[in-house]
C-alpha cells in the first residue's frame, strides 16, 4: 500500500468515525427528552402535529393561516405517507414518525456535505472542521430530538440540495428543489432565485460608459459603512417609537423594558464592533457596480422564476384560511430591534445554537467575504441577505443561509491551511459548545412552562436558545462564552498554523 492510498484511506476512516459519532450522538438525542408541553410537539409543534394528522382533510376543508401554512411540508408528506401506509395516527405513532423523518434527513445532510466537500475540492482539515461546524451544534444534537415538530432542520437539507444542484450547473433542478422552500421555508427559495437571476456572466466587469460615473463603481467601503447604516435605521426605529409613544411595542420587540440609556448603549456596542472587525479584518468591499447587477440580471429567467412562485403561491392561497397568528413586518422590525436588548446579544445568540460558527466567520472574513463576492452578484445579494438576518439574536433564522455559508467559508479555511490539531480542536470545542449533553428537563421545570415563566432558571435551560428569550444571567453567561470561543479559536489557530515554506 502506498503513501497516497494509506493517506485516502486514513482521511475516509477519520470522515466515518466523525459521521459515526454524529448519528450516535443524534441517537441519543432522539431517544432522550423532548419539552413536556403537549405530549412532546410543544408549542408551536402542537399545530404541525395536527397537520401531520389532518392535512388531508383539513387543507381542502378549512385550510390554514397564512404564515403556517408556508412551514406545513414535512407535516403533510408525512400525513401521506401514514395515510397510504395504514399506519395509525396516534401521538405515539406519529412521534416515532417525526424520528424517522429526522434520522432520513440527516443521512440526506450527511450525503450531501459530503458529495460538496469532494465537488468543491476541501482539504481533508478543512472538511473535518466544516462537518464540525455544520453537525456537531444544538441544532442537530438537541434541538431535532428535543422539539421534532419544527421544521428547521428540513429546511436546512432543502437549501444544501438546492444550492449543490445549482452549484453542478443543474439550475432548473435546483430551483425546483427551492420551490419546497415555499411550504417549508419561504427564505430558502428567494435566496436560490437571487443566485439564479444575478448570475456572474462574461462581461459584467465592462464599463458601459453611457451611465453617471456612481452607477459604474464598486463600493470598495461598503463594509466599513454597512454598521452605520444599520446604527441609523435601528436608531431611527427607537426614535420614532419613542415619539410615537409607543413605548409599549418597542419593549414586545426588545421582549423587556430597558431605558434609553441601555438601547443607546447597545446600539453604539453593537455597531462599533461590527465596524472594528470590518477595520481589523480587512473586509474587501463589494466589487459590483449599480451597472454591473443590471447587467447580470436574466429577465428571461426572472420571468419564469416568478410564474412558477406565483402558481405555488396561488395555491397556496386557495388553501389559506382568515386565522391570524404572525406578520412577516413585524418579523422585520424584530431582527433591525432584537441586537438592542443586551450588548452584543447577537454574538451569544449563534454561540449557543451554532457553536463556534460565528467565531469562524469573524476570524476569517476577509476571504470569506472575498469568496463569497467574487462567485457572482447573486452571491454578493446573498450574503446581504444573511447579514440582515443575522441580526437577529434567534438564530434558527440563518438555518436556510447554513449551507450557503460552507464554500466561501471552506475556500477561506482551505487557504489559511489549518493543521490537523486545529481541526481536533474544533471537533471538540463544538462538542463542548452544542450543550446537549446538559438536561433541560429538570425539576421546576415543567411547572413553570405550565404557568408561562419562561424566565425562570429552570425555563431558561431551553429558552436561553433562543437568544432574545435570553434572561440577563443567560445572556452574561453565553456572551462570555462567545468571547472566549472567539479569542480561543484564534490562538489554537495561530498557534497550530504549519510552518510556511522558504521562511
Amino acid at each position: 500500500m502506498n503513501d497516497s492510498t494509506h493517506k485516502h484511506l486514513a482521511v475516509r476512516t477519520v470522515y466515518g468515525l466523525l459521521s459515526a459519532i454524529l448519528l450516535a450522538l443524534f441517537a441519543l438525542s432522539v431517544c432522550g427528552e423532548t419539552i413536556p408541553v403537549n405530549e412532546g410537539a410543544g408549542f408551536d409543534g402542537e399545530f404541525y402535529r395536527e397537520v401531520f394528522r389532518n392535512f388531508s382533510a383539513d387543507f381542502f376543508a378549512t385550510g390554514y393561516d397564512s404564515f403556517r401554512i408556508q412551514r406545513i411540508f414535512p407535516f403533510c408528506l408525512m400525513n401521506v405517507v401514514y395515510n397510504l401506509a395504514g399506519i395509525p395516527l396516534d401521538n405515539a405513532h406519529m412521534m416515532a414518525g417525526m424520528y424517522v423523518l429526522h434520522f432520513v434527513n440527516l443521512a440526506l445532510q450527511l450525503l450531501l456535505f459530503f458529495k460538496l466537500a469532494r465537488l468543491q475540492g476541501w482539504k481533508p482539515a478543512t472538511t473535518v472542521v466544516l462537518f464540525s461546524l455544520f453537525f456537531f451544534n444544538y441544532a442537530t444534537l438537541k434541538n431535532c430530538g428535543y422539539v421534532p415538530f419544527q421544521t428547521d432542520a428540513f429546511a436546512v437539507t432543502v437549501a444544501l440540495a438546492s444550492y449543490y444542484a445549482i452549484l453542478k450547473g443543474r439550475e432548473a433542478s435546483g430551483f425546483a428543489l427551492s420551490l419546497l422552500g415555499l411550504v417549508t421555508w419561504p427564505t430558502l427559495t428567494y435566496v436560490m432565485t437571487l443566485l439564479l437571476l444575478f448570475p456572474l456572466r462574461p462581461g459584467v466587469s465592462k464599463s458601459a460608459g453611457a451611465l453617471p460615473e456612481l452607477f459604474e463603481k464598486p463600493v470598495p467601503k461598503f463594509f466599513l459603512v454597512l454598521p452605520f447604516v444599520y446604527g441609523l435605521a435601528a436608531g431611527t426605529l427607537v426614535i420614532l417609537f419613542h415619539v410615537m409613544h409607543k413605548q409599549e411595542i418597542l419593549d414586545n420587540l426588545l421582549m423587556g423594558n430597558f431605558g434609553t440609556g441601555h438601547i443607546i448603549f447597545c446600539l453604539i456596542a453593537f455597531s462599533g464592533c461590527a465596524w472594528v472587525i470590518a477595520l481589523l479584518r480587512k473586509v474587501p468591499g463589494i466589487p459590483y457596480s449599480a451597472v454591473d447587477f443590471a447587467r447580470s440580471f436574466r429577465p428571461r429567467v426572472f420571468i419564469g422564476i416568478v410564474l412558477c412562485i406565483a402558481a405555488v403561491s396561488l395555491l397556496l392561497r386557495m388553501h389559506t384560511n382568515n386565522d391570524y397568528f404572525f406578520d412577516g413586518k413585524v418579523f422585520l422590525l424584530q431582527v433591525l430591534i432584537r441586537p438592542l436588548k443586551y450588548p452584543l446579544v447577537t454574538l451569544a445568540g449563534h454561540v449557543v445554537y451554532w457553536g463556534a460558527l460565528p467565531a469562524f466567520l469573524v476570524l476569517f472574513a476577509r476571504d470569506f467575504v472575498k469568496v463569497s463576492t467574487a462567485r457572482s452578484p447573486g452571491h454578493t445579494l446573498v450574503l446581504l441577505a444573511f447579514l440582515f438576518f443575522a441580526l437577529d439574536s434567534e438564530s434558527r433564522h440563518i438555518a436556510p443561509f447554513l449551507p450557503l455559508l460552507l464554500v466561501p467559508l471552506g475556500h477561506a479555511l482551505d487557504k489559511a491551511d489549518p493543521a490537523p490539531k486545529f481541526a481536533i480542536f474544533t471537533v471538540i470545542l463544538q462538542l463542548v459548545l452544542s450543550h446537549f449533553y446538559i438536561p433541560i428537563n429538570v425539576d421546576g421545570f415543567s411547572e413553570s412552562l405550565e404557568a408561562g415563566k419562561f424566565l425562570t432558571p429552570e425555563a431558561q435551560r431551553h429558552f436561553m436558545n433562543y437568544g432574545p428569550w435570553m434572561t440577563g444571567s443567560s445572556y452574561r453567561d453565553w456572551i462570555a462564552v462567545a468571547i472566549a470561543a472567539l479569542i480561543g479559536t484564534n490562538e489554537v489557530f495561530k498557534r497550530s498554523k504549519r510552518p510556511q515554506s522558504g521562511k
